[in-house]
């Protein structure tokens, strides 16, 4: 859920406030209550007001006579969307018997959330990737040191995944701290601002200058994964990147919810009955496009399945890596192309690179190279990855490079090792 405060608000409400407005009174005294508190909070003045008219007309018109308990809410639930299109709506009846937590019980519910704070896994990927699994975007103020943690675990990637596949949303203050990190610390960055309904008040938020500078990565590029469960606050994180052309979206079309929510209790006097509303009262404004992703989701650059998203990212990031020169993305380049892209070869193209190289050899066998260092190893299969390059089936970090003199003809055997040495074999005469 995306909310604008630490704790989402609840405001009790009894229906004895106001008078029903019709229909059978045994529940729906409280069916004026939730139209006013629409009317007057939802985050778009029309169509809040388009709500209250229809919550007030079905009862008038008797269409919650017969309905109490969830199968009132169901009604008021889909009525509520069907106005609005918006899904961050939600309207349900409390079990029988439930009631508002005691003020010991709000003030567990106040402690600081459990590390590691949505932070599912952080780690350094082949090729030097910095690659981290964000569940959610937790209260800002418990995880500022969680965060800078995660950072100081990738400094020195020469590229950086977030993965927020499963990212339900959060706080939009920890959106701004985290996004702090990627851009430099002395020149504050707006990325997005907040308009509340109930407040009538715009609040900005800004890349923040209090971290440690020596972990910022501004120049580092950046990668977000996204699926279609990619929700609220994660979605801002994507948007504002995407805008701001700081990072390159991957994976699939995200949920579009934009709109930051309160809760709000209602009691029925009748059968001593809770209900809760979640209600929009706020949207998201981009100082770039002047608008958000309500309803649309944040569209990816490289679209795809979820489930491909990060093979995608870490294609493109090897490649450009590699590009730039750095060696060490060779090998996730070609590993990941060993189990994505691997290059058929005809039987007479394999013929050409069998036989025997100093140390090593290479051998058909079964429609299959196959290689072994004599006298040290077996012979393990391998898979072509690259023009005249191999890897070792299920070992990342070897490759096996053919050479070729000027007619084409192939000369020796570079092995390539991720510590950063090699060593050759000569093509033994035929």
């Amino acid at each position: 859920m995306y909310t604008k405060l630490a704790l989402t608000s609840i405001v009790i409400c009894s229906s004895l406030a106001l008078t029903a407005l019709g229909g059978d009174p045994v529940e729906q005294g409280i069916i004026g209550e939730i139209a006013n508190a629409v009317e007057q909070n939802y985050v778009y003045p029309d169509k809040g007001q388009a709500c209250a008219m229809r919550l007030k007309s079905m009862l008038d018109d008797g269409q919650l006579d017969e309905a109490q308990g969830e199968a009132m809410a169901g009604l008021i639930r889909a009525a509520l969307i069907d106005v609005t299109e918006d899904l961050h709506f939600n309207f349900q009846a409390m079990p029988e018997g439930w009631s508002p937590p005691s003020s010991e019980d709000e003030a567990r519910q106040r402690q600081a959330p459990s590390a590691p704070y949505g932070f599912r896994t952080v780690e350094r990927l082949d090729g030097n990737v910095g690659y981290i699994d964000l569940r959610g975007f937790n209260n800002a103020q418990y995880i500022a040191e969680t965060v800078e943690s995660a950072m100081r675990l990738v400094q020195g990637s020469d590229a950086l995944i977030f993965d927020l596949r499963q990212n339900g949303g959060g706080d939009p203050n920890a959106v701004a701290l985290i996004t702090s990190y990627l851009y430099d610390p002395s020149e504050p960055v707006h990325l997005n601002s907040l308009y509340s309904r109930p407040d009538d008040t715009t609040t900005e938020y800004w890349t923040r200058n209090s971290i440690d500078s020596s972990l910022a990565m501004p120049d580092v590029p950046v990668y977000v994964l996204t699926s279609r469960f990619t929700f609220s606050a994660a979605e801002e994180f994507s948007y504002n990147l995407r805008n701001l052309k700081r990072a390159t979206i991957i994976g699939e079309t995200t949920g579009g919810g934009a709109h930051p929510v309160d809760q709000l209790l209602f009691h029925s006097d009748a059968t001593d009955r809770f209900y809760t509303l979640t209600l929009p009262t706020a949207r998201a404004i981009s100082p770039i496009t002047g608008t958000n992703w309500e309803g649309v989701g944040v569209e990816p650059h490289i679209a795809c399945e979820a489930d491909d998203a990060l093979d995608q990212a870490l294609l493109d990031a090897y490649s450009k890596s590699l590009k730039a020169g750095n060696e060490q993305a060779r090998f996730g380049l070609a590993s990941i192309n060993a189990r994505l892209n691997p290059i058929e070869l005809s039987e007479n193209q394999m013929r050409e690179y069998a036989g025997n190289y100093t140390d090593r050899e290479i051998q058909l066998k079964d429609g299959k190279l196959h290689y072994r260092r004599i006298g040290v190893s077996d012979f393990r299969p391998i898979t072509c990855v690259g023009e005249d390059e191999f890897m070792i089936e299920g070992l990342t970090s070897f490759i096996l490079s053919f050479a070729r003199d000027e007619q084409g003809k192939l000369t020796h055997i570079d092995g390539i090792y991720q510590q950063g040495h090699r060593d050759r074999s000569l093509r033994a005469s035929n």
